[in-house]
């Protein structure tokens, strides 16, 4: 096998740093923050009959890619569940304990995504896998996004039925008090990083 030229090396080594210098180019350009005062996580389930409403208060949002191609974007999504809350003491205890998020055994909750698609402007499908209890469950996330100068609003909805999670164990796993089904609404405020 011939030896490549000096020439041959210089030209292979410049389009090697080129296409480094690119992809470093575009992943800083890609990469977005979360504007977290703007953005929300509620889970919303039926407990005796009524609506009831609980925020996840601590998450974390890392975003690569370019929302115009989302199919070479990543996304991981991370929840502390301790900050999972119906807004009073006696049902956050009970969302931390072992029957439901057991925050002490799984501190936290993470959506990792396998493939992103627009299937119509506008629209993402989000494939991924959830970590959840320590279990990992394969799940689908649809979104719309809208964007307004360096600003991105990531907006959904997803009902899961919380049994195939394990979601509620003991006494509450049968439908008498808390209904199965389980809304996930979400709005994400995402900020293009300033060019520097």
């Amino acid at each position: 096998m011939p030896r490549p030229t000096p020439r041959t090396a210089r030209t292979t080594s410049a389009a090697l740093l080129s296409g480094l210098a690119g992809l470093m180019a575009v992943s800083m350009a890609e990469a977005w923050e979360l504007d977290r005062d703007a953005s929300r996580i509620e889970l919303i389930g039926t407990a005796d009959g009524r609506e009831a409403v609980t925020r996840v208060e601590d998450f974390e949002v890392d975003l690569e890619g370019d929302l115009d191609q989302p199919g070479q974007g990543q996304l991981v999504l991370t929840l502390r569940s301790d900050s999972i809350t119906g807004g009073n003491d006696i049902v956050d205890g009970m969302l931390h304990g072992r029957n439901w998020f057991d925050v002490e055994t799984y501190p936290e909750i993470v959506f990792r995504s396998t493939d992103i698609q627009a299937p119509a402007e506008g629209e993402l499908r989000i494939e991924g896998e959830l970590e959840l209890r320590g279990d990992t469950h394969p799940l689908t996330v649809p979104a719309s996004w809208t964007r307004q100068g360096e600003r991105v609003n990531v907006d959904g909805r997803l009902t899961l039925d919380r049994t195939d999670f394990d979601m509620g164990r003991g006494a509450w796993r049968t439908e008498g008090t808390v209904k199965h089904e389980v809304h996930v609404d979400f709005s994400l405020e995402l900020l293009a990083p300033s060019s520097s």
